[in-house]
């Protein structure tokens, strides 16, 4: 049990390289087509519903979130790591990014309910016609969207801890220092992403 529970959160120790890279790569196609579908974008660890998101910006996003944090990783690996493999760290990097397919499946069920919401927040011209919409909504909404809060926070604490065990196995860092720069890389390259994303 405790062996096929590792494979949820820390596959690299059986699976890394080029190899984990070739899988991650296609989950993450897998993840954007239906994300796309759920008019949903992926880029780093940040998720957000786009309507009418084009193919073009729904794979670009990816790629930005998959290139930056990869190179920030391997920028702090290359300082303070020994011994680094640039396709270890390329390879689980990509493979940590599994949880995005049922992130995006979960945003597929849910697309209409969301940008319906993001469209009524977005559009809204007074704090009337927000009141208004919250009022209109059932019990059966708010249980709905408790739900997808509480599952899109699990996914991404998964993600996150994916991500770590990524970064500690492929740098071979561990304890506090290894928490530290993980978290400083992560911060890091979340803030690039941003930045770049703002502007695409």
């Amino acid at each position: 049990m405790s062996k096929n529970w590792k494979w949820v959160y820390n596959p690299f120790e059986k699976i890394a390289g080029w190899k984990a890279f070739g899988i991650g790569i296609a989950i993450l196609i897998i993840a954007t087509v239906i994300g796309y579908f759920g008019n949903t974008v992926f880029y780093g660890i940040s998720i957000k519903s786009v309507p009418s998101v084009t193919w073009c910006k729904a794979f670009s996003l990816q790629a930005l979130g998959l290139a930056v944090t990869v190179f920030v990783i391997w920028i702090i690996a290359l300082i303070f790591a020994k011994h680094v493999r640039f396709q270890d760290i390329l390879g689980t990097v990509t493979l940590a990014k599994y949880p995005l397919v049922p992130a995006a499946i979960l945003f597929l069920m849910l697309g209409k309910w969301l940008n319906e919401l993001n469209h009524t927040l977005i559009s809204a011209k007074n704090v009337q016609e927000i009141t208004g919409f919250f009022n209109s909504l059932t019990i059966s909404d708010y249980v709905l969207f408790l739900v997808f809060v509480i599952v899109a926070i699990l996914i991404l604490v998964w993600t996150i801890a994916l991500l770590f065990n990524a970064f500690r196995v492929s740098t071979n860092l561990k304890g506090s220092k290894c928490a530290l720069l993980f978290i400083a890389g992560l911060l890091i390259s979340e803030i690039i992403i941003g930045i770049i994303a703002g502007k695409m």
